[in-house]
């Protein structure tokens, strides 16, 4: 039977180099002496070759060949330059992936900024790296970045790494042929603050302002971002981001100013709410809210704090009606009963109302029943009015553990000639 003969179009065979095609091999990497055979039953061999300029960018070839029942003569048969045969008996398709030799190696490269970083890769909670891909000799290879761990979230173009949550984990480039990985951890942003004062700055988004003697000895203070512990207040309120300051159980001699950084006023259910600023209660476990500032011209929310814990940035849908003088409200402890203070903090929270002042000057005391006082908290705090909150530690200005027992708090605030007065019945029993 007389061969039909066919013009090829998925690959060009020209006489300088021979490949053997295999069905079981669908990849060839060079172009030179590559032998792949077809093990398929009285098949014979055929030899052909593909030019190295129908290699460009890995292009797919198909090889459609019919082949005769059984070879005869003394070898294989051999056919023209670009063409394809057609034989009556047996269909054989072949689909071979060639590509041009080119460098797989590459290494994954961090930058903070402008500068590359160096391994081990410790990144800061909060913060944004860019991601490098680049071979031996200085090109940029393209690849897919993955993240093994609940670390944060890469961008697509151009690759750019968000750390968010503390812990280890790993980055992954995957090249065209081979895949890198680079072992990284992130850490919370630290600080050492003096006796004298100063402020802490995290790259998500927090600021402290501490005023000299806040604390007696220097404190490593630290920020990093947290999944919330709770949800937010309503379906209305959004979480803007969760911060966890630490060490969580210090508590200031001197108030500090606490302020988030936050792009625009948010809209939601289609009014204008004010961002404020909120505190996770341990014990009871739920947001409590602070009165805060909000400054749009430089994008801030600040409060005023005398407390490390966690915090949050929230919209809520809450409006303070204003009292026609000066007060003192809503006075809440949780617990109710301060047990076991060596343990657990004492949180007071309460409520500064005004019709003209935007903040007062609030001093917070308290004293034994025999009108001692065993430790002040706060002293002409600059309070914003509106919701406030502030924690004992179960201290002694002198450092002491207190007793089991009754003791008077007596919040005090100040507003240009106006002042308010507001006392509650602590219990303490360890």
């Amino acid at each position: 039977m007389t061969p039909q003969v066919r013009r090829a179009r998925a690959v060009t065979v020209t006489p300088t180099e021979n490949v053997r095609v295999s069905p079981r091999v669908n990849t060839v990497t060079s172009t030179e002496n590559v032998r792949v055979s077809p093990r398929v039953n009285t098949l014979p061999y055929f030899n052909f070759v593909i030019s190295a300029a129908s290699l460009q960018r890995c292009p797919l070839s198909l090889a459609m060949l019919r082949l005769p029942e059984a070879s005869r003569g003394t070898g294989p048969p051999r056919y023209g330059n670009n063409e394809m045969i057609k034989i009556s008996h047996l269909l054989v398709i072949f689909t071979i992936t060639l590509c041009l030799p080119v460098s797989a190696e590459f290494e994954i490269r961090l930058f903070d900024g402008a500068s590359q970083m160096t391994p081990p890769y410790e990144l800061i909670s909060g913060k944004s790296y860019r991601l490098v891909s680049v071979s031996a000799d200085g090109r940029r290879v393209p690849v897919r970045w993955f993240l093994s761990g609940n670390l944060g979230k890469i961008s697509a173009e151009p690759p750019v790494f968000a750390a968010v949550f503390v812990g280890e984990g790993m980055l992954i480039a995957e090249g065209p042929s081979i895949t890198r990985t680079a072992r990284i951890k992130i850490v919370p942003a630290a600080q050492t603050i003096g006796i004298a004062g100063g402020t802490f700055s995290s790259p998500a988004g927090v600021e402290i302002v501490f005023p000299p003697d806040a604390f007696l000895t220097p404190q490593r203070i630290s920020a990093e971002i947290i999944a919330p512990p709770g949800p937010p207040l309503s379906a209305t309120h959004r979480l803007v981001r969760v911060i966890r300051l630490s060490p969580d159980k210090l508590v200031l001699k001197r108030p500090a100013q606490l302020r988030f950084a936050h792009n625009a006023a948010m809209l939601l259910s289609g009014q204008v709410a004010t961002p404020q600023i909120y505190f996770w209660e341990l014990y009871e476990k739920k947001w409590v809210r602070l009165s805060s500032r909000v400054d749009a011209r430089h994008g801030t929310v600040t409060t005023s704090m005398n407390h490390l814990g966690i915090y949050t940035l929230m919209a809520p849908d809450i409006k303070v009606p204003r009292a026609s003088r000066l007060t003192i409200e809503n006075v809440v402890l949780s617990p109710r009963v301060f047990f076991a203070p060596d343990t657990h903090h004492l949180t007071i929270t309460y409520h500064l109302n005004a019709r003209d002042a935007v903040q007062a000057l609030v001093t917070m005391d308290i004293f034994d029943l025999r009108d001692r006082r065993v430790r002040r908290l706060i002293e002409n705090a600059p309070c914003y009015t509106g919701p406030n909150v502030a924690q004992w530690d179960g201290l002694t200005d002198d450092g002491i553990l207190v007793r089991n027992g009754r003791y008077i708090l007596i919040i005090h605030a100040r507003a240009a000639s106006q002042h308010a007065v507001a006392r509650q019945l602590i219990v303490v029993f360890k």
